[in-house]
């Protein structure tokens, strides 16, 4: 009975193995995970080294052969990472920005996207988008105040967060004009950078879009709790 009971737990941790691999891949492939971060190479090697432990019941050569390599191959990458990780280094207010609009980009990938960009002072009246002509820049707004207009009519104010997030990568139209208020600090990336970015790496296009997503909810949620407050008031 002991004997069968331990031979069934090899045969569990294979299954698990199987399940791991399969399932890691799976969210790979629905862009959940990213082949180049800690995740992905941590779950491949949890379930090499439990279908390797499987292999113990009922040896073959050939697969042990391979977890053995997928395991070393495992290792080498998180190696990678965490040297890569180890050597990049950010600013005070490149942290700030990463916090705020990109946290769950990886430090090499965070150091690509800015180093592509630039940190620039704008004074009052300097126009980040224009109503109606195409969206050629980013921006992220870490200081000062933007404000919003559409039809000559002012709609709204910005104090932090991105510019341009909607229509940048397409180079579309400006839904709004928004203009410099007072003495800002911004980074501004070209958007054929980051078209450039994204065509070389699809998990960088993920994280971009997806940051950009969430800062246009957060635009909107504002917006939405700024008119509330005014019909209160009515």
């Amino acid at each position: 009975m002991e004997q069968f009971s331990t031979k069934e737990a090899f045969n569990a941790a294979g299954l698990a193995g199987v399940v791991l691999y399969l399932g890691s891949y799976a969210l790979l492939q629905f862009g959940i995970l990213r082949g180049s971060g800690y995740t992905y190479a941590l779950l491949n090697l949890c379930a090499s080294s439990l279908v390797l432990i499987s292999l113990m019941v009922a040896f073959n050569l050939s697969s042990a052969i391979i977890q053995i390599s997928w395991i070393v191959i495992s290792l080498m990458g998180i190696a990678r990472l965490a040297w890569m990780n180890s050597r990049v280094r950010f600013s005070t207010e490149e942290q700030a920005m990463l916090r705020q609009v990109f946290p769950d980009f990886p430090a090499p990938i965070a150091r690509r996207f800015l180093n592509k960009g630039n940190w620039v002072d704008a004074e009052e009246g300097a126009k980040l988008t224009e109503e109606g002509a195409p969206v050629t820049n980013l921006y992220y707004l870490a200081d000062g105040q933007a404000q919003v207009t559409s039809g000559a009519q002012m709609i709204g104010a910005i104090a932090s967060g991105l510019v341009g997030e909607m229509n940048v990568l397409s180079a579309g139209e400006a839904s709004a004009t928004v203009q410099i208020a007072s003495p800002s600090r911004l980074f501004l990336i070209s958007g054929n950078s980051l078209r450039r970015l994204t065509a070389r790496d699809p998990d960088f296009r993920i994280l971009l879009e997806n940051a950009m997503s969430l800062d246009t909810g957060r635009k909107l949620m504002r917006a939405n709790a700024r008119l509330s407050a005014q019909a209160a008031l009515q």
